[in-house]
């Protein structure tokens, strides 16, 4: 197949070389021709720089340096737009890294041709021994269980060149390209061997900021297109919480921290989908994502 990986950047110079070269070591037998367009979104670090290093005039790298930032919804669609001869096309973060094989497990399921995008499985490396650390875990872990029976994509996800752009103020992407692939009759599919490592949120304050802008993103996209993504729904939560049995059961305080710091920022993303109206299209970064090594 020919792929072609949009790596959305805004101010990564603390990831970008490692997420960039994690893209460009990737090997499989469904990998044919692969090429990397980075998004730079009004960078004012040394991200662009790093990638320039990094790439090291490798051809498979192209580089679109936007001067200002205007979302990443734009960024998305400044992919879309130039990946016109890809079969494949895959989005990536730069504060994210591809684990060997990812790449290639994320595109295997588009040998059905009933199958318009896919999504990886993202897993923290944030420390279990901290609170936040284990809440952090205990989400992306019933994430990954609500995901295995009703796809719900995000972090790393794949889709056929049907889609040409965004909808300019959507906060939620993934979700949004959803609504999109669905709407065309195409299937969505969860490849769970396609492992993809993130950095959540180290602090109440930051967790909370991040899930209200999500919760008010996927509010915002069911009522505009109709359309709920899997974790919206309150059974496909429990269900996936009883498949977690035993294991979350054993991190009883991280999973009343969870619950009441996920309940509370739903509430606050609710409030801005239905009453304020703000704007989370061009969200301010989580300082604490910003470095994987750490």
């Amino acid at each position: 197949m020919r792929i072609a990986v949009g790596l959305m950047a805004y101010n990564e110079a603390a990831n970008v070389a490692a997420s960039l070269r994690s893209l460009l070591d990737q090997r499989g037998p469904r990998i044919g021709a692969l090429s990397v367009v980075l998004v730079a979104s009004g960078c004012t670090d040394g991200t662009v720089a790093r990638a320039r290093d990094e790439a090291a005039g490798d051809p498979r790298v192209r580089l679109i340096d936007q001067p200002g930032r205007e979302g990443k919804a734009a960024a998305v669609t400044a992919f879309l737009r130039a990946a016109t001869d890809a079969d494949v096309l895959v989005l990536a973060g730069a504060d994210t890294r591809l684990d060997p094989g990812a790449l290639d497990a994320l595109v295997a399921p588009f040998e059905d041709p009933s199958v318009g995008m896919t999504g990886g499985h993202p897993v923290p490396v944030n420390d279990r021994g901290t609170l936040m650390g284990s809440v952090v875990h205990l989400l992306w872990e019933l994430h990954h269980e609500v995901a295995r029976s009703s796809p719900k994509l995000g972090e790393l996800v794949a889709l056929r060149p049907v889609v040409t752009a965004l909808p300019s103020d959507t906060a939620v992407d993934e979700a949004s390209l959803e609504s999109l692939i669905r709407a065309r009759g195409l299937r969505l599919v969860y490849a769970p061997e396609a492992v993809v490592r993130m950095k959540g949120p180290t602090s109440a304050g930051e967790f909370l900021a991040q899930r209200r802008r999500i919760h008010a993103g996927h509010l915002r996209l069911r009522r505009q297109a109709g359309y709920a993504v899997a974790t919206l729904s309150p059974r496909a939560a429990l269900g996936a919480l009883g498949r977690l049995g035993g294991r979350a059961a054993a991190r009883p305080v991280p999973l009343v921290a969870a619950a009441l710091l996920e309940a509370w920022a739903r509430a606050l993303g609710a409030w801005d989908a239905r009453v304020s109206g703000r704007d989370h299209r061009a969200w301010e970064p989580i300082p604490s994502t910003k470095d994987l090594s750490r």
